[in-house]
């Protein structure tokens, strides 16, 4: 299979407009990573892949490469997961090079909302809030880190959603006066986006171990874990938006409530060195 690499250092609507209309097979290769060079292992296919780096939360980053269309209908997923509609303002700010990014910015494009697309720095914290504040969005889409830079901060947007990992206890009580709803999503790259997502009320109380629920799998998502909270185990996923269609070991630790709802503790190595 014949493949470019996407300069990501271009606007990030450029990339996710690359990787959208190209009809080519396409690299995003993080720039933390850009020095090195790109494995040569890439699927034997005509069809359309795009290859993205997982976060390396876990030793380093995997080069996993997936079908378009995967990434496509896993957009869609997340907007039927979020309550995005075609008249919602997105303001995204996370990194487009990764699967929850580029597939925020697909689930926009698809739609047709109206959005911005931040990347995101350390040390950026004004740049930020100055954005929520200016573009007023209906939706932010963003990682924990930067909420966290945010919390004493006057800002407003009716719906959060954030992933990458889950946040801290007490800190849903610290979104309550920024929000309406939040929306904890869990993701990975194998998996072509979104697994599953929990919506809560910021005005219902903080449940047990809800700062941890990543709610219920998505439609097209077989999801098991055999945890408890006390005794966390592998959770398995097989998605028919993922790089394979055999279930995998998804390297994360958690438990499932009677709800069906799943709870990520963690990754499986960090859960173990921390006992």
């Amino acid at each position: 299979m014949k493949f470019k690499c996407t300069d990501v250092s271009q606007s990030a609507r450029d990339i996710v407009a690359e990787v959208m209309e190209s009809p080519d097979s396409q690299l995003l290769i993080p720039p933390k990573l850009s020095g090195q060079h790109p494995p040569a292992e890439h699927p034997d296919s005509d069809e359309k892949h795009i290859g993205l780096f997982s976060s390396g939360t876990t030793g380093s980053p995997k080069e996993i490469w997936n079908r378009y269309e995967n990434l496509v209908k896993n957009a869609r997923y997340s907007a039927q997961a979020f309550g995005v509609k075609p008249e919602h303002r997105l303001l995204m700010m996370a990194a487009p090079w990764h699967v929850a990014g580029l597939s925020w910015a697909i689930m926009a494009e698809e739609l047709g909302c109206e959005y911005r697309f931040i990347k995101t720095k350390k040390g950026e914290d004004d740049k930020w809030l100055k954005s929520v504040q200016e573009f007023k969005p209906d939706f932010l889409l963003t990682v924990p880190a930067v909420l966290r830079a945010m919390y004493g901060e006057e800002w407003f947007v009716p719906h959060i959603v954030f992933g990458g990992y889950s946040v801290d206890e007490g800190e849903l009580q610290k979104l309550n006066p920024h929000s309406d709803f939040t929306i904890q999503g869990y993701g990975q790259t194998e998996a072509g986006g979104l697994i599953a997502a929990h919506k809560r009320k910021n005005t219902d109380p903080v449940g047990p171990y809800e700062h941890l629920c990543s709610g219920k799998p998505l439609a097209g998502v077989n999801l098991t874990c055999e945890g408890s909270p006390d005794n966390p185990a592998p959770i398995y996923i097989q998605s028919e938006t993922a790089y394979t269609q055999k279930k995998y070991n998804s390297r994360d630790v958690g438990f499932m409530d009677l709800q069906g709802r799943v709870y990520v503790l963690g990754r499986a190595d960090k859960i173990v060195n921390e006992k």
